[in-house]
């Protein structure tokens, strides 16, 4: 999973990524991608590479149980700007992912809470 997201994000690689780490059927349940296809989740990740030139990604923590892995990270559009907390679930089928979740949180105007969300 994580040569994936390294290849993917990190690198800005993502249809390598995909073709080597997803299968063909895979499913994105994120709202923002249409029809939810492999094809349309490259693309858009190929438009947002493409949008945030120099972004920085940082994984924080991974955990995996049975078919499914969970990666914390956090996601920066720009040097010096805010972050995004990233929370990733991929469900995997003979070692290809085949569905992936996602959950993001802007940076928050203000916080009561002394607690960073990483």
């Amino acid at each position: 999973m994580l040569a994936f997201y390294n290849q993917a994000l990190i690198e800005q690689h993502p249809r390598p990524a995909f073709e080597r780490y997803a299968s063909r059927s895979f499913v994105e349940h994120k709202p923002d991608v249409p029809q939810g296809t492999r094809e349309a989740t490259i693309t858009f990740l190929e438009e947002l590479i493409a949008s945030t030139p120099r972004p920085r990604w940082e994984i924080l923590r991974t955990i995996a149980e049975g078919d499914m892995v969970f990666v914390h990270a956090r996601f920066s559009p720009a040097e010096g700007a805010a972050y995004y907390a990233i929370a990733d679930v991929f469900r995997l089928q003979d070692c290809l992912i085949v569905e992936h979740w996602d959950v993001v949180s802007g940076p928050p105007a203000s916080s009561e809470n002394p607690n960073d969300r990483f």
